[in-house]
């Protein structure tokens, strides 16, 4: 799939600073090129030696694959072709997600160190989206390898690339989402963590909505801000 480019896009508005850490909102008007700036800034990390921690939101239903899944394995293509649902694909790992403007996302990236330990950069990740969550009043916690959940029900899934002599960590919070939707256009993954056993994606997962939790943009994107300072500072 051809990417977009970003010509005339949104410029991102600075929120703080922590040292060489910049935290910015930035969303663009579609997935895929909120997936492509995920890409610039990984390169600009690799060459600048500056961190940043981009804040953006989901928008047009969009099926997003991981580098190693196959839309034909992932997806019920009919399903998307019908509901007018399209695919892309991400450079980090992990499965298939559906983003839709009720999906709240973070990437991080910064220079590779070279002393790359994947699941220390999934704590990191998951303790970002835990700290975020405190602060919203929500207990949670690192399940599986790149999951956080509320008890046994997943709200965040998290991603990452080394690349670009950078390393790129991003992962999704869900504020809220269309359960039927999900079911009809992504297929069971191949793989899960073992907390998951089996349940099909509706019964897998919980939302900020579903816990009651009322948070405007503006108060989940400065709860990220202000745990950014205790995990990556």
């Amino acid at each position: 799939m051809q990417r977009p480019s970003l010509v005339d896009s949104a410029r991102p508005r600075l929120i703080c600073s922590y040292g060489d850490l910049d935290v910015i909102c930035w969303s663009e008007p579609t997935v895929e090129m909120n997936l492509v700036v995920d890409e610039q800034l990984a390169q600009s990390a690799g060459q600048t030696c500056r961190r940043v921690l981009r804040l953006w939101w989901g928008s047009n239903p969009t099926a997003v694959l991981g580098c190693g899944d196959k839309p034909e394995k992932a997806l019920n293509l009919d399903q998307c072709e019908r509901r007018g649902i399209g695919w892309a694909k991400r450079v980090t790992g992990g499965g298939t997600v559906l983003q839709t403007p009720e999906v709240f996302n973070y990437s991080y990236t910064a220079p590779d160190s070279g002393c790359f330990d994947m699941r220390l950069v999934f704590e990191q990740g998951a303790e970002l989206v835990v700290c975020a969550l405190a602060r919203l009043g929500v207990n949670a916690q690192q399940r599986g390898i790149s999951d956080v959940a509320v008890g046994d029900l997943k709200i965040s899934g998290n991603a990452q690339a080394r690349k670009w002599k950078a390393v790129l960590l991003h992962g999704t919070l869900l504020i809220d989402t269309d359960r039927e939707l999900m079911e009809a256009i992504l297929r069971h993954p191949l793989r899960e963590p073992d907390y998951r056993s089996g349940r099909a994606h509706s019964d897998f997962i919980i939302t900020l909505n579903d816990l009651g939790v009322v948070a405007g943009e503006e108060q989940v994107e400065n709860a990220f801000a202000s745990a950014a300072f205790d995990v990556f500072r």
